[in-house]
């Protein structure tokens, strides 16, 4: 079940992750590819005609000018640049017919803008690495905290770029709605949105993952560590009758043999006692020449006394 679980989740990382490079692919580079389905992806559509005399459709790289309304391509798209800024103040030049609050918020617009293409991009770099070491995090362990670390990254600049963007173009399109046709980019919207959901929920699998697996190496150090010291318990609750047996044993043997060694001691003199002479009893070792002086002088006396 856990090897199930652990296929699952890398199968579904993997989805998850090749899907959020791609959609975070379709939104930045929509409007500097020509081709579909990049030219289909766009932030908001106006009505310019009473400032430019067409229609007006804002992208990642600049503004695209289609020939009908309707039209699901993003038509012509002159003066590409990066980090194109949705600031009709400096898109147009013409601060006469437009809306006063572009004029008096300009840099709410342009500076909201550009950081949420940076972020978005930065987002998209760290998904396609994510997505690369998710194909290896089989591989070895180590590579699981790598995709951890750069899914967070992504995650966080995705959500960063996301919010800067939405927050500028819904400006934007209530601004322009006040005295211009509109029409919000929800292709663009929804991939944008749909990316950063993606990068969410890979982040929050990756977290899981790697708290499971940390938990179950702690678990295995924990059990490990409790047999060792349940051992150890029971080594110590054997080890004091054992040891006390054996110096009863020991002790046993000790005095059996002293006793009969003193026995064989004891013995020995009183052999030599009864074998010895009774008028040359024994000195100590330590009286031998005092003993022989006074037994040589009582012989002296005992001749004198006979004659």
């Amino acid at each position: 079940m856990s090897k199930f679980l652990t296929t699952s989740n890398r199968v579904i990382t993997l989805l998850l992750l090749a899907g959020a490079t791609l959609l975070l692919l379709f939104v930045t580079f929509s409007g500097a590819v020509n081709h579909y389905p990049f030219n289909q992806f766009y932030w908001l559509q106006v009505d310019t005609n009473s400032i430019n005399k067409e229609i007006t459709k804002y992208t990642m790289w600049g503004i695209c000018n289609p020939t009908d309304w309707n039209s699901h391509k993003n038509g012509n798209c002159g003066n590409l640049a990066p980090a194109f800024p949705l600031s009709p103040m400096d898109n147009f030049q013409n601060s006469t017919s437009l809306p006063t609050d572009f004029v008096s918020n300009r840099d709410t617009y342009y500076y909201l803008s550009r950081f949420g293409f940076v972020f978005l991009l930065i987002a998209l770099v760290f998904s396609g690495v994510s997505f690369i070491c998710a194909l290896f995090q089989c591989c070895w362990f180590a590579m699981k905290q790598v995709l951890s670390f750069f899914v967070t990254i992504a995650t966080v600049f995705s959500m960063a770029g996301v919010a800067m963007q939405t927050a500028v173009v819904v400006m934007a399109r209530n601004t322009f709605h006040k005295h211009f046709h509109t029409k919000l980019g929800a292709s663009m919207m929804g991939c944008v949105w749909a990316a950063t959901v993606c990068l969410m929920l890979v982040f929050f699998l990756s977290c899981c993952s790697l708290t499971h697996k940390a938990y179950n190496i702690h678990k295995e150090h924990a059990s490990a560590a409790f047999e060792q010291q349940r051992q150890l318990e029971m080594a110590r609750l054997e080890e004091p009758p054992m040891a006390e047996t054996n110096n009863q044993v020991s002790g046993g043997f000790h005095f059996f043999g002293r006793g009969k060694k003193d026995a064989s001691h004891a013995d020995i003199p009183q052999q030599d006692a009864v074998g010895a002479p009774m008028d040359e009893p024994i000195a100590p070792a330590n009286e031998t020449g005092i003993r022989f002086f006074k037994i040589k002088r009582h012989d002296k006396n005992v001749d004198q006394e006979s004659i």
